[in-house]
């Protein structure tokens, strides 16, 4: 079953890299066409929507943090319950005190391998002496809510406001994305995505480099958005239009974004690269093939009982084949330069030689949720997969609620 896996991964991924070259260099170039912005009002709504659907996870997890520790302060029941297990004390912490070689608090020369966009933003909030979970939170309220009428707008201009709409509550329903609410990076670089994206289809190079080279100073996969505005200018050169240097922003400011991380890395440890140490000595975490993960999840089967083995193995598997499925499937309808962008992002947030956070790292690949609704065009398809993802979304929110293994 396991040479399956790793076949049926690695020639489904091929077929559709393929399949988007050929659209990209061959086809007749089809650049994105961009319709009207959707009615003030409309935007409205999908702000409107989006910021209830935010107060109703945080009022569950509230709800639930008071259950647990009934006497105690509200927001430390919820930093004490929900930040065990997950990355959100550490971007708290270098918010508080900063990178270093040292251990000014706890493991703190390890806290490289966190990108520095993050707690640069809520360094502010620690200057002043705030609650940083909380302004955190409210932060990635905002920034969900901008992100979500991003995606509503880009998605708009391109399939009509009906479709949008799909395309946002597809977003808000994928299983984790509750994480957009906890004070990580999700939330920030959906947005940083969007506006990306955004720009490119507005034409405004400029502002598409600057976003680009903060999305990439926010998560690795940022830089992935220099290959996505890379691919869409190849389409407008072979319709005809001729280059400008500015058209070279997007493509290059990521990767300055990056350059800069790896700077950071340089100026504490003296070497660039000093992150992808920690992360293979600490977190035995490596870059990898997609291919052999979906392996290696299924491995995991052998030796993993209980709710490790269910949210651990099976769900991660089941996130892995479902991306790629949906990626494949919507490969002839979704633009080139997002399909591209979705693969790569599929490639790099799965192919990890430990995979523990394959829900999480789905909020990463933003063209993830337009797919889904490309792939379910008709009503009762749309509604059935709707469900299936609200039902799977529950039961990942109930287990993350026990704290079973969800990172």
């Amino acid at each position: 079953m396991s040479g399956i896996l790793f076949w049926g991964v690695t020639l489904g991924f091929a077929a559709a890299a393929v399949f988007a070259l050929w659209r990209l260099f061959i086809a007749p170039p089809a650049p994105l066409p961009a319709g009207a912005l959707p009615p003030a009002a409309a935007q409205r709504r999908v702000a409107g929507y989006t910021a209830l659907w935010c107060a109703a996870v945080l009022a569950l997890l509230a709800g639930w943090a008071a259950l647990r520790a009934p006497g105690v302060p509200l927001l430390t029941a919820c930093e004490t319950l929900y930040g065990s297990g997950i990355d959100a004390p550490h971007y708290l912490n270098l918010a508080r005190y900063g990178y270093g070689a040292g251990e000014v608090f706890p493991e703190q020369y390890l806290m490289i391998v966190f990108f520095p966009l993050w707690p640069w933003l809520l360094r502010p909030f620690a200057l002043l002496g705030c609650d940083l979970w909380l302004a955190g939170t409210a932060l990635n309220v905002g920034f969900t809510v901008g992100g979500a009428v991003l995606l509503y707008r880009v998605t708009a201009r391109l399939w009509g406001q009906r479709f949008a709409g799909w395309a946002v509550a597809f977003q808000l329903l994928l299983p984790g994305s509750f994480f957009f609410v906890l004070p990580m990076t999700e939330a920030l670089f959906f947005f940083l995505s969007m506006a990306f994206l955004a720009a490119l289809q507005g034409r405004r190079w400029a502002a598409a480099g600057v976003l680009g080279l903060l999305a990439a100073l926010c998560r690795a996969n940022g830089v992935l958005l220099a290959g996505c505005a890379a691919a869409g200018l190849i389409l407008l050169w072979r319709a005809g239009q001729r280059p400008r240097p500015v058209w070279a922003l997007p493509c290059v400011l990521p990767f300055a974004g990056f350059g800069a991380y790896l700077a950071l890395n340089k100026a504490i440890y003296g070497s660039a690269w000093q992150f992808t140490v920690y992360q293979r000595e600490h977190w035995t975490h490596t870059l990898g093939w997609v291919g052999d993960t979906a392996r290696t999840l299924w491995g995991m089967f052998g030796y993993m009982e209980g709710a490790q083995k269910v949210f651990l193995a099976a769900w991660g598997l089941g996130v892995v084949l479902a991306e790629l499925a949906v990626l494949c499937g919507a490969a002839p309808r979704l633009p080139v330069p997002w399909l591209l962008l979705g693969l790569a992002g599929y490639a790099l947030a799965n192919g990890q030689t430990w995979l523990i956070s394959a829900p999480r790292y789905a909020l990463g690949i933003p063209v993830l949720a337009p797919a889904l609704a490309l792939l379910f065009a008709r009503r009762r398809p749309r509604l059935a997969a709707a469900a299936v993802l609200a039902g799977a979304w529950a039961v990942y929110f109930f287990a993350f609620l026990q704290r079973w293994w969800i990172y």
